[in-house]
């Protein structure tokens, strides 16, 4: 995955509250549309947030803990 790729999946959140709200309640079916490994998948799906602004804080972390798989 690349950083553009995490950056299509939190602009899209931005911009699309339909994709915002999936994303939310159901990561998995929302990130089906992105070209995941399926370790990537199961991590970033695995998310629990309440709001986009949660999502992305967790999605920092989770990029900074696997930099080396995504960089």
């Amino acid at each position: 995955m690349t950083t553009a790729s995490l950056s299509q999946i939190i602009g899209t959140a931005v911009i699309d509250d339909g994709f915002r709200s999936t994303l939310l309640s159901n990561p998995r079916r929302a990130l089906a549309q992105f070209n995941l490994e399926a370790h990537e998948l199961r991590s970033i799906a695995a998310i629990r947030a309440n709001s986009i602004e949660q999502f992305a804080e967790q999605l920092i972390v989770w990029m900074n803990d696997h930099e080396p798989e995504w960089a």
